[in-house]
């Protein structure tokens, strides 16, 4: 009797697997039945406006991509700009500090080379005038 019972339910299981599978079948053909127009002239009606929408759609899809990429041009043009202009302000600083360390070194070389100025010989010292008081 067990045994029965299993083969019972095995052949209600497949019939149940085809009966989905044929009623998935005639639902997605009424589906498609129910898309598709009575008539040619209605079906290319709705061809050409869903035609129409897509390009609009594909319109405005390149106008905001357009707009983004000239917005991050600029954007990076901005930030090229504000790099020159440190890259220009560190030069400045370099060839500055470059000068003065040059000066500086000019400075040191003329003072080696220069001879050394004569020393000037000191006078004798002079008795100072004292005020005549005792007199």
């Amino acid at each position: 009797m067990a045994a029965r019972k299993t083969t019972v339910r095995k052949k209600t299981k497949a019939r149940k697997k085809t009966t989905r599978r044929a009623s998935r079948r005639k639902t997605m053909l009424a589906r498609l039945e129910e898309e598709l127009p009575p008539n040619l002239k209605e079906f290319s009606r709705n061809v050409e406006r869903r035609l129409a929408r897509l390009e609009k759609q594909i319109h405005t899809a390149r106008k905001d991509a357009r707009r983004r990429w000239i917005r991050l041009m600029r954007e990076a043009e901005r930030q090229l700009g504000r790099l020159e202009a440190e890259g220009q302000k560190q030069w400045r600083k370099q060839t500055t500090q470059a000068r003065r360390d040059a000066v500086r070194l000019l400075r040191k070389l003329e003072k080696a080379i220069e001879p050394a100025p004569k020393k000037k010989k000191k006078a004798p010292a002079r008795e100072r005038k004292t005020s005549k008081v005792d007199a």
